[in-house]
């Protein structure tokens, strides 16, 4: 299921190994899972805050979990045509049976992770459910770091108990150093997400540009993507890509915090963030960034020099800093032209 519902990180998973690499693979269909739930166009807008709600007391996994999981999926009886992310809720009893296999340590992270992320998720789909028009807007910077804490920080926080879980050298000073990075690391990508589906996002009724941020540049969030504002669009575009990439720095002295020795635990961080790093420069040098269906991407070539250069610079410290330095300053570049 999982290189059906996201390539990327079906490809990024590959390089973690045992308890950890399956543990993970479950959080993330888990959040994939409530994403979907969230974001679906076949659930009804009033129905979806229930439906979190629900999806959250399914953790902790309880003793007799196989009622409440066959109750709940089978809401999405009927919609699996309607894409691959619908069909993994159908059939996500797949999903909590492995993971009521998984050791009880690595469950308990899991399960808080999503918990707290469906009931985070729950509260903007209340709000969405309850705008006059159906949108979900944010309305400021605070607004903005809430709902990345929701989708990301969450996983974030999730990742460092686990990696401490299954690692004997990372101790207890050495998490709590990493946890303090954790909530920026997983900002870094959901912002980068978020700079990337501008568009399409709009187009689907959710706007995550900040309306405060907007009103900066003497516009609003229903006219991003109107070519007669380009200009100011592109100044907003700018700030929340400058706020990505001060994101990624903190992403970068977190993966530095891994001991050299885990060399799979820190692939597994440097991968995207290198790749969210080429992203931004590519969404700088796109105008298709403000039309819907035609988001930026990097191409295949580029994703295999981004994973190759880390590769080879893993196991040193000043390694990672000087290419990430390299990449760092062509976005500085980017954004002075954009």
């Amino acid at each position: 299921m999982l290189p059906r519902v996201s390539r990327t990180f079906a490809l990024n998973i590959r390089v973690l190994e045992g308890e950890l690499r399956d543990t993970v693979l479950q959080a993330y269909l888990f959040c994939r899972i409530a994403d979907t739930a969230e974001d679906s166009p076949w659930v009804a807008a009033e129905e979806k805050p229930a439906r979190l709600a629900a999806y959250a007391r399914l953790f902790p996994l309880e003793p007799a979990w196989e009622r409440g999981v066959r109750d709940w999926t089978r809401h999405f009886a009927g919609l699996c045509e309607r894409g691959d992310d619908h069909a993994l809720c159908r059939h996500g009893e797949a999903v909590f049976r492995a993971f009521a296999e998984t050791p009880a340590p690595l469950r308990a992270p899991v399960e808080q992770c999503v918990q707290e992320m469906a009931l985070g998720m729950r509260d903007f789909a209340s709000r969405r459910a309850a705008s006059p028009r159906g949108l979900l807007q944010l309305e400021d910077v605070d607004d903005l770091e809430r709902y990345c804490h929701v989708v990301a920080g969450t996983v974030g926080q999730m990742l460092v108990r686990l990696f401490a879980a299954t690692s004997a050298h990372i101790d207890a000073a050495r998490e709590k150093q990493m946890s303090a990075l954790a909530e920026r690391f997983g900002q870094a990508l959901q912002l980068t997400n978020i700079i990337k589906d501008v568009a399409d996002d709009a187009r689907r009724g959710a706007c995550y540009v900040p309306r405060e941020l907007a009103a900066r540049h003497r516009l609003t969030p229903e006219s991003l993507l109107d070519p007669r504002h380009r200009a100011q669009a592109r100044a907003v575009l700018r700030d929340l890509v400058s706020r990505a990439a001060q994101a990624l720095d903190a992403a970068v002295q977190f993966t530095l915090m891994i001991p050299r020795r885990e060399v799979r635990m820190r692939l597994f961080c440097l991968w995207p963030i290198f790749l969210g790093l080429r992203t931004l420069v590519r969404v700088l040098q796109d105008e298709h960034v403000f039309v819907p269906g035609a988001r930026p991407r990097i191409t295949r070539q580029e994703v295999r020099r981004c994973l190759g250069e880390s590769s080879l610079a893993v196991l040193s410290n000043s390694a990672i800093r000087r290419l990430y330095g390299r990449h760092r300053v062509a976005l500085d570049a980017g954004l002075l032209a954009f």
